[in-house]
């Protein structure tokens, strides 16, 4: 039997990098996205899983935070406990995180940087080697598994693998040179937003601050790192039951595997950048255990995603219309309207792209494409070229106007767009820390399982951001953009004695990028650890599902929002399976409705306009009528029907009989 790392369970398909542990195939080993900066002329796998590492970062003399570089992930370490008198036991961790460095999330034309950005092979292709394996799960036939009540397949293991290459489009060679020309949107094999060995890196890095954090391994455990406290201890590997000390309600389940459900919940939204750096972070936590799987075992972990388009992990205003109103109303505000048509930093950016870049508009993109350059070692325009660290150089301003014209809805109005955006997503999360903090009142979850020991969640700087500007004033500048795999941890604790400082019994600790912020909340003074019902209160009065608050926009949509809308529902529609068929069914069915009505509505005006073409006179009405007499009266004729008819004048004019009139 194949020896195969984790994979995940995505709908029917198990979906993994091969990067982690090396699969027993006649396949090269190489399964992760590389970030070189040309295409080549084929795509070249290397047993290294990282040929090009060894060059990152290395281009320029500084780089920003944001790009995550390895010394800047080191920094990212999770903190012991300082206060050591205080008796506490961890008893459950909640984890955000941003996916890592990836490719531009779209192609041209819409994603406009700079001139000669997209006609440029060092920023305008993107060649990765993207080797992602997928299974499709045995059967109960195949394998004689049992299956839920549900009909899910129990324990069920994959047979074979696919696995899957982005290059279809490489089919043609250009006359100079050799290279290949794709048809794919970032012109080489890389897909849009596609996580990067660089983010694989950082995630590896997420996944192993983790386990030095909570996961304690005897002389394994360094004593510096936060496991060697036992109270932070998640995990103990010395022993061989991990159930929670002290604690009257269970969480997870220590019969199960630590990375099986309901030890870990695993949620992200359906990007590839979002799943995958949840996958590798899980492989830096768990990579040992993993590894330690028989040779005719898979070990699965279930992974809980939805429809990207009316997922919660980001503020959705298409599924809730009055989260992007209130986003509107930001950008509408007088304050935003000063500070971007008046201020020093607007004035001083514009003047930069118009004088020395010959933009006359600030691109809404612009601090993606500045970033997703200098991060991958391509080339910055000389104007930008220029970042050192001090906040001076053009870098620096741009970036800054960059980050601040964006984020500035997230905190407008005391966080009220982000309040209601992120409602959704801060309800999953609590729906795991009430169980443990109010056990008599959340005793389990809607699936019957215990509360997990760590809940994850992968999402994007859009997840993250919004998260902090719920917490409060102080919690997060608002200035401050999430660089990549950036990781939020929500910490809680069960007190063990009587302090009276956590009433409740139980405190949190908010850390974000190795960074303790607890004390940043209100209510909170300037401890480590804070009573969990500050975050309670805190969040729960807006952590709710979008269909429990009040969604409906406060003004009347215009036509152009409408039509925008009914291009949204169009687009939807024709995504989903049969949409095109449902579509077609729609339009023909209206164009029949439509040649019905239009049949009816002009008979009825021919009806009413129609005339005889020939002028009939009196005398030849009178024959007429005579004609058709079956009696054959000869002699003295009664004319009175027609001369009343005449006189009424009905449907008449000077010379013409209405036929209708006569009828």
């Amino acid at each position: 039997m194949m020896l195969l790392q984790p994979l995940l369970l995505l709908g029917s398909l198990l979906s993994h990098s091969q990067a982690a542990r090396p699969l027993m195939l006649s396949t090269p080993q190489h399964a992760v996205a590389s970030d070189t900066n040309a295409i080549s002329q084929s795509i070249k796998l290397d047993p290294d899983p990282f040929p090009e590492e060894d060059k990152t970062y290395t281009k320029y003399e500084h780089y920003p935070p944001y790009c995550s570089t390895p010394q800047e992930m080191e920094k990212r370490a999770i903190p012991p406990l300082s206060d050591t008198n205080i008796q506490t036991q961890l008893v459950h961790v909640t984890a955000l995180i941003r996916h890592g460095s990836r490719t531009p999330f779209s192609g041209a034309p819409s994603y406009k940087c700079w001139n000669g950005y997209w006609e440029s092979l060092d920023t305008g292709v993107w060649n990765c080697d993207l080797l992602t394996y997928m299974s499709p799960p045995a059967t109960t036939k195949e394998k004689g598994k049992e299956v839920d009540e549900h009909g899910n397949l129990l324990d069920d293991e994959p047979d074979f693998l696919f696995e899957k290459r982005y290059d279809a489009l490489l089919s043609k060679q250009t006359t100079d040179g050799g290279l290949m020309e794709s048809g794919n949107i970032l012109n080489g094999t890389c897909q849009m937003g596609q996580l990067l060995a660089r983010g694989y890196e950082q995630e590896l890095s997420n996944g192993k601050h983790l386990r030095q954090a909570y996961f304690y391994d005897g002389d394994k455990t360094a004593d510096e790192h936060a496991a060697a406290d036992p109270r932070m201890r998640l995990w103990d590997l010395t022993k061989d039951d991990n159930s929670i000390p002290s604690h009257a309600s269970q969480i997870g389940d220590p019969t199960k595997e630590m990375f099986q459900e309901p030890n870990l919940k695993y949620r992200a939204d359906d990007e590839q950048r979002t799943l995958m750096s949840g996958q590798v972070l899980l492989r830096g936590l768990f990579g040992p255990e993993l590894a330690a799987t028989g040779d005719d075992e898979t070990a699965v972990i279930k992974l809980h995603t939805a429809d990207y388009t009316v997922d919660v992990l980001t503020p959705n205003g298409k599924v809730c219309p009055r989260v992007e109103e209130l986003r509107n109303e930001a950008y509408e505000s007088e304050e935003y309207k000063s500070w971007v048509q008046s201020s020093i930093e607007a004035k001083t950016t514009k003047s930069l792209m118009k004088d020395e870049m010959g933009i006359d508009e600030v691109p809404e993109v612009i601090l993606d494409c500045m970033m997703t350059t200098i991060c991958t070692d391509r080339n910055l325009p000389d104007a930008l070229n220029d970042y050192d660290g001090t906040g001076g150089g053009n870098f620096e301003v741009v970036a800054d106007f960059a980050v601040n014209n964006f984020t500035f809805p997230y905190k407008y109005n005391g966080g009220a767009y982000s309040k209601l955006g992120m409602g959704p997503l801060w309800l999953e999360i609590m729906s795991n820390i009430l169980q443990i903090v109010e056990a008599n009142h959340h005793p389990t979850s809607s699936s019957g399982m215990p509360p997990p020991k760590l809940a994850l969640f992968s999402g994007h700087d859009t997840t993250l951001m919004p998260i902090l500007a719920t917490l409060g004033e102080q919690v997060w500048s608002g200035k401050d953009w999430s660089p990549y795999a950036s990781m939020l941890q929500i910490e809680i604790h069960e007190v063990l004695d009587n302090d009276q400082r956590y009433p409740s019994g139980y405190a949190f600790r908010l850390i974000y990028n190795g960074n303790v912020l607890t004390s940043k909340m209100d209510e909170c003074s300037a401890a480590e650890l804070c009573d969990v019902q500050v975050l309670v209160k805190q969040v729960m009065s807006f952590a709710s599902e979008y269909e429990d608050v009040n969604c409906a926009t406060k003004v009347q949509p215009t036509g152009e929002s409408k039509m925008g809308e009914m291009k949204d529902v169009t687009v939807n529609l024709l995504s989903t399976p049969g949409g095109a068929l449902t579509m077609l069914a729609l339009v023909v069915f209206s164009m029949a409705l439509g040649s019905v009505a239009t049949y009816f509505i002009m008979r009825r005006r021919l009806r009413r306009e129609y005339k005889y073409a020939d002028t009939l006179t009196l005398a030849e009405l009178s024959m007429s009528a005579l004609d058709d007499d079956e009696n054959d009266i000869s002699g003295d004729v009664d004319r009175s029907r027609i001369e009343s008819a005449v006189s009424s004048g009905i449907g008449l004019d000077e010379n013409t009989i209405d036929e209708n009139s006569l009828i």
